[in-house]
């Protein structure tokens, strides 16, 4: 009996492990992966948010709606280095990658929410290419893009991602480049 128990909690430890729904600030919503963030900002607004982001050189169409703003991203490349990581420590599709995807910007009281959806991707698998735009759910997810794989669910993958999204989207007073 004693060993059926063990048993039991063994299953049920490594099911409640290999079903992972959120990292980081990404979750799976609707069999798709979405970056969504919170940003604190005192007396930030829409149109300071829209004027802010129509000047970064990856965002186009930016529209201002009832609900808040809505624009795409193109081509966002992650810089590894900026964030600590090596060459070698990280994979060739973060390197070599460039994510697109459509965000939506809410503002309430001091604080304005990012969601990006629809994130797509091209670059190098380490053997396969991708060429043309593909859904970065097919590649971080399994079982039909339910739970995220665990080959995602790292640092040097999502958790770059996440640091990324995270840097461009953050509303900044002043430019960082001289």
């Amino acid at each position: 009996m004693k060993k059926l128990i063990l048993l039991l909690v063994a299953q049920v430890s490594f099911f409640a492990y290999a079903q992972t729904l959120t990292y980081g600030n990404f979750k799976i919503g609707e069999q798709e992966i979405i970056f969504q963030k919170v940003f604190f900002e005192d007396s930030i607004t829409i149109s300071s948010l829209e004027q802010y982001y129509k000047t970064l050189p990856f965002v186009t169409d930016a529209v201002y709606t009832l609900d808040g703003l809505q624009f795409d991203i193109n081509d966002v490349t992650v810089d590894y280095k900026k964030f600590g990581f090596s060459q070698v420590g990280t994979p060739s599709i973060i390197q070599t990658g460039k994510y697109s995807g459509r965000v939506s910007v809410g503002v309430k009281d001091g604080r304005y929410r990012v969601t990006l959806q629809a994130i797509q991707l091209t670059g190098d698998l380490g053997g396969r290419k991708i060429i043309e735009k593909d859904n970065l759910t097919t590649y971080a997810c399994r079982n039909s893009g339910t739970i995220f794989s665990p080959d995602w669910c790292r640092p040097n993958m999502l958790g770059l991602l996440d640091k990324t999204f995270t840097d461009k989207f953050q509303f900044k007073k002043s430019k960082d480049d001289w």
